[in-house]
């Protein structure tokens, strides 16, 4: 119904990856770029975006880089995918198609704000957790 485009995609894993490392520094952006597989110009257009809406810092010099603006748990994935995407819709909405399904649209676009309206903290549990189920062996 709604789509994250590629920059929204590459924002939130840039996002995830500097998260991943909270606590060792900046990153360098060929580090961020390569962990995720990110092209690096285009991630370069990324970070300006994220650090002028504060997701982001930046450190300049050799042992420069960027790192997050706040702790993960601070920092919202709809914060942003909003950011780099603009407000959660769903397209179907407003005065297109049958008025009677205005409702069901609306509650299609506020669930997706819901399951993403988490911090990047609680994403990476997630992300362990289930990796944890996968590497479970009898």
């Amino acid at each position: 119904m709604f789509s994250i485009s590629a920059k929204g995609v590459y924002g939130v894993s840039a996002v995830l990856e500097l998260a991943l490392g909270y606590d060792k520094g900046a990153m360098q952006i060929r580090e961020i770029a390569e962990a995720q597989n990110i092209p690096r110009h285009y991630l370069e257009q990324i970070l300006v975006v994220l650090k002028r809406g504060g997701i982001v810092k930046s450190f300049r010099g050799a042992s420069g880089g960027y790192s997050l603006a706040e702790e993960p748990s601070e920092i919202r994935l709809l914060d942003v995918i909003t950011l780099l995407e603009g407000p959660l819709t769903v397209a179907a909405s407003g005065n297109r198609g049958d008025t009677r399904l205005n409702e069901l649209w609306k509650d299609l676009a506020e669930g997706a704000r819901k399951r993403l309206d988490r911090s990047f903290a609680d994403l990476i549990d997630e992300i362990f957790l289930a990796e944890k189920r996968l590497n479970f062996s009898i």
